[in-house]
């Protein structure tokens, strides 16, 4: 039987995951703050921000055949006015509790046949969000470790999922700095506009789908870029200059 882990998975795209990955031939572990509703999954509770808690949390997992980190938060601020704590506890969730996590399940992945690790990074760890560049810069390195681990140990197949703008709970768990003077205008229009973006966006089923057919493959890329329209948009972003890409994103994100 494969034994997944997935960090994450109790709202959202984790929980998506976990309800198309549960099968008879699977074993589904959550570590999350919050439990996991779908019948059959083990639960174990953990700040994914807090180290130790985190690697007792998947220390306490026998076998990992797969990790799946799907943990994340959000911050809409301009960047002069982002307060320290928020921004490192961002990093703490976003990209130290992966590397956490990798180095947690190293030994036990390595055991397995044909172990896999999934992080979920996202489309604005290629395109940076306006007034949401901490988690931009966070989904960014989430890239740049998947081909890291993929080069230093070529049996995990790691991959980084750049995530397109879905529709979740997230959009309204994101903290929206106010009060940030010149500011403000345009901080509401590229919050409003991402908040779009996302309800009417990809739904989390798809996205999920795509994240398991990733842990189906024997040897998936380092990055997977998910929906036909993300991949199209993404190719173009990457294809323009610097000028041209953020006279792109100040247009899309509707900033004066």
């Amino acid at each position: 039987m494969k034994s997944i882990v997935i960090v994450g998975g109790s709202s959202g795209i984790g929980l998506a995951v976990a309800q198309n990955l549960l099968s008879e031939q699977t074993q589904i572990t959550n570590i999350s703050r919050t439990p996991c509703a779908v019948t059959g999954v083990t639960n174990i509770t953990a700040d994914v921000a807090d180290i130790f808690e985190l690697h007792a949390a998947v220390n306490a997992v026998e076998q990992i055949d797969a990790l799946i980190y799907c943990a994340a938060e959000s911050l809409a601020a301009p960047t002069e006015y982002a307060k320290n704590s928020d921004v490192k506890h961002m990093f703490d969730v976003n990209i130290i509790g992966a590397t956490e996590c990798i180095k947690a399940a190293m030994p036990k992945l390595t055991e397995s046949d044909n172990p896999h690790v999934v992080l979920l990074s996202s489309s604005g760890g290629i395109a940076p969000i306006p007034f949401d560049g901490f988690y931009s810069a966070t989904k960014a390195g989430l890239f740049a470790l998947a081909a890291a681990v993929r080069t230093e140990n070529p049996k995990i197949k790691c991959t980084a999922v750049a995530v397109p703008a879905t529709q979740t709970e997230f959009s309204f768990k994101r903290k929206i700095y106010s009060d940030c003077g010149e500011y403000n205008a345009n901080l509401k229009a590229a919050s409003d506009a991402l908040i779009k973006m996302e309800q009417t966006g990809y739904s989390a089923e798809y996205v999920a789908k795509r994240i398991a057919a990733v842990i189906d493959k024997k040897n998936p890329p380092p990055k997977v870029t998910v929906g036909t329209k993300n991949k199209l948009m993404l190719f173009a972003y990457n294809m323009l200059p610097w000028r041209l890409k953020l006279y792109a994103l100040r247009k899309m994100y509707n900033i004066k």
